[in-house]
């Protein structure tokens, strides 16, 4: 079941728009490998809380943005839609031992909208926060699983990669885990920030 936002008067979508959809410009500081920072300009929409029943869970809004860009949103999205802060998190580095993100002093901000993440982690190095990641690009998100196409990357991910997580909402956290070739690589807690 959907429904279309265009049909609604123009009074009722600015209240809606406000009411569910703050658009802010994101910054994107991607590095090269020589040391300069580009940046990006994004639009991201974020979405106050949304608490999803089974009647909606598999409901589609088409949404007018703040840029008069229309999307498909699905719920299992905009449960995601927001600003998330890193909290903990841990890979599988390439000899296959778990590095826990506390022990490496990283920091992240993500930013979900109702198509697109953006992401940028920096390492403090002796009370110097020194740039590690970032990447942006589009996503897909069902009820367990979320997958990033990185469109931007610092980290060398090939046009057309995609990231598969699965994940979980406990409350206002996001946790998500991200398997490649039947191994865990990844698991992450993310904080909501708004």
């Amino acid at each position: 079941m959907g429904f279309s936002i265009s049909a609604i008067s123009a009074v009722s979508v600015m209240s809606a728009v406000r009411q569910n959809v703050k658009a802010f410009t994101l910054l994107a500081v991607l590095t090269s490998a020589s040391g300069f920072f580009w940046t990006q300009g994004a639009y991201a929409d974020t979405a106050s809380s949304v608490v999803m029943s089974a009647e909606t869970a598999s409901a589609e809004a088409s949404v007018d943005t703040a840029t008069g860009l229309a999307a498909q949103v699905s719920a299992q999205a905009l449960a995601l839609v927001g600003s998330w802060q890193l909290v903990s998190g841990r890979y599988l580095n390439e000899k296959h031992e778990w590095v826990d993100y506390q022990i490496l002093n990283l920091s992240a901000i993500k930013v979900i909208s109702a198509r697109h993440f953006s992401f940028t982690t920096m390492k403090n190095v002796d009370g110097v926060s020194q740039f590690w990641a970032a990447g942006s690009g589009t996503y897909q998100a069902t009820a367990t699983e979320y997958t990033e196409r990185p469109e931007l990357n610092s980290f060398g991910a090939a046009k057309g990669a995609e990231f598969v997580f699965s994940y979980a909402i406990k409350g206002q956290e996001l946790h998500t885990q991200r398997v490649e070739n039947g191994d865990l690589k990844e698991v992450e807690v993310w904080q909501r920030l708004d």
